[in-house]
């Protein structure tokens, strides 16, 4: 784990709700930086895969998902309180934070890396045709980006979560955005609102707002209207309104049930450069990078080459192409390459399995596994030489058909489950590991190796902080269930911290005999939901995505079932 800087400038954005603009206004801004040759980071509040991936391609860089309920591996109560940070704004954003979101922040502090993680592979040549050098490698980011979630304030029990509880905590501060559309002198009040508010946990630790931006403005008109209405709010506060962006321009990002169309899909027919010119013509960037503490000397032209001290390399354009192997952390700690034989972990990766936490390879890594990349939609078998396969959420309902049609993955993977071969699905990956999905009325073959099905529904299943239970066997396997030898009990129970996001519902039916299910399932205040999961022998999915900093003890213990079965088939 490389040393965490004691300082590193950068901003929190956050919004007055969902669908204020914030992700427009964070895309602009990191086009804008990468125009002026800055060196950005970005992350996401809370546990949007999608926007993450948006940041990463257009960055060049891992994004993380920061979140401070997730990180914690304890058992929640509705007595839980937020985590609270020191006293005033600081520049020491790593002092005081929980140890499993300092791990996170302290990988993005770090110096930038090349983009695939160390020691993954990618056989996925459609979705990744090469990597894209690392556009200025191993020199210290120059600022970090945070695009929030919904309202300001908005997270699980007690605000914890929210975007402000985590800027308090990081000690960066906020970029209010505020949706002026349909609004005139009322912005003032939704202003100064926003600005005055303090949850309890903000007692010790004051919020400090760097500006404020107004999104959807209409007109030249709407706009004096709007400056004109809050200038007695940035006299009083001392946060100054700085920008005032037009809803032309602005590009339009398309949605389906689960959130924005992926980065792969939606950024080519995005003007790069145009965006950078619509945050630059209406935002006051400088003084935006000043009071949040960045240099705004460092400046390149796509014409002419970087001029920081420490690089003169030209910035290429990034390709979209290139999004997922920019998603990952690098396993930069020590333990794999110490390892003689660190496990080998399949990770399902292409277009119907993409979300997956940046961080969870290096959380792997630093648990002694390395990581490689197959494709369930185009490849005939997983990786060779494999001690486990993990199948992360996406959207197998967009490629059912495809999926149904590689037979030979279905059959290399019913094999390697006969032989005790650990798998692992969550959400999108728990579908594929059904028999089968139902989509529009036509049942889709998925691989067959649970006993489930489900259909896509029109509305969320289930959505929200959730917080798990392990089951007494699970992920320590009897027996009966499994030629897997089963390893030592755990001392204390299992938590694992993570997140609920899914329209397709599993049949009612009780689980057959021969299965029994993960977790406990609980809200972000301790309270009971459901049993979730099915697992039969050596394969297991479920609905929850865990988080990976706060699912480590689960990951360490998945990992031993894997070593287990390296050692039962005598390799």
């Amino acid at each position: 784990m490389p040393k965490p800087q004691p300082s590193l400038p950068g901003l929190v954005i956050g919004g007055t709700g969902s669908n204020s603009g914030k992700t427009t206004l964070t895309l602009a801004l990191l086009c804008a930086l990468h125009e002026r040759g800055l060196v950005a980071r970005a992350a996401k509040t809370g546990p949007d895969y999608i926007d993450a991936a948006f940041h990463a391609a257009l960055t060049g860089q891992p994004a993380a998902n920061l979140d401070t309920w997730m990180c914690r591996e304890a058992a929640p109560s509705s007595a839980e309180r937020p985590l609270r940070g020191g006293s005033g704004p600081s520049n020491r954003p790593i002092s005081g934070l929980p140890a499993g979101l300092k791990r996170v922040f302290v990988r993005m502090s770090a110096p930038c890396s090349p983009m695939l993680a160390s020691g993954t592979t990618a056989a996925t040549p459609d979705i990744l045709p090469h990597i894209v050098p690392n556009i200025l490698p191993n020199i210290l980011p120059d600022i970090l980006v945070v695009e929030g979630a919904m309202g300001l304030f908005d997270g699980g029990h007690r605000g914890a979560g929210s975007t402000a509880h985590l800027a308090a905590l990081l000690g960066l501060p906020l970029l209010l955005v505020l949706n002026a559309g349909g609004m005139g002198q009322s912005v003032a009040a939704l202003a100064e609102g926003f600005l005055r508010h303090r949850p309890v946990w903000a007692e010790t630790r004051p919020l400090h707002f760097l500006g404020m931006v107004c999104t959807h403005v209409g007109s030249d008109r709407h706009a004096d209207l709007l400056r004109q209405s809050l200038a007695p709010v940035s006299k009083n506060s001392g946060v100054p309104l700085l920008g005032l962006m037009p809803r032309q321009g602005a590009p339009s990002l398309p949605a389906r049930h689960l959130g924005l169309v992926e980065a792969r899909e939606a950024l080519p027919a995005v003007d790069r450069q145009a965006l950078a010119l619509w945050a630059e013509d209406h935002c006051n960037l400088d003084l935006l990078l000043q009071r949040a503490g960045a240099d705004t000397l460092r400046r390149a032209s796509p014409n002419h080459a970087a001029t920081p001290a420490n690089d003169a390399q030209k910035l290429p354009q990034l390709s979209p192409e290139a999004t997922p192997a920019s998603r990952f952390f690098p396993a930069a700690n020590s333990a794999t390459r110490r390892s003689k034989r660190p496990l080998r972990i399949g990770l399902a990766w292409d277009e119907a399995f993409s979300f997956c936490y940046a961080d969870l390879p290096a959380v792997l890594g630093e648990l002694k596994a390395e990581v490689v990349t197959f494709s369930p939609l185009r490849d005939a078998a997983p990786p060779p030489g494999c001690a486990g396969l993990y199948f992360p959420g996406g959207y197998p309902e967009l490629h059912a058909a495809r999926i149904a049609a590689n037979a030979q993955m279905r059959t290399a993977l019913h094999h390697k489950a006969a032989q005790g071969m650990p798998m692992y699905g969550e959400c999108g990956g728990y579908m594929y590991l059904m028999d089968s999905l139902l989509l529009d009325g036509q049942q889709y073959a998925m691989s067959g190796l649970l006993p489930r099905s489900c259909a896509l529904g029109q509305t969320k299943a289930a959505l929200g902080y959730r917080a798990a239970l392990a089951h007494a066997d699970w992920p320590t396997p009897s027996t009966t269930q499994s030629s897997i030898p089963k390893a030592s009990a755990a001392s204390t129970p299992l938590w694992v911290r993570g997140h609920e996001f899914h329209y397709a519902q599993e049949q009612a039916d009780p689980l057959p005999a021969q299965c029994s299910p993960l977790w406990q399932l609980h809200d972000s205040q301790g309270r009971f939901l459901r049993a979730d999961g099915c697992r039969m022998g050596s394969v297991a999915g479920s609905w929850l995505h865990c988080y990976p900093e706060g699912s480590r003890r689960f990951w360490r213990a998945w990992l031993g079932l894997c070593s287990a079965y390296l050692s039962a088939q005598g390799t």
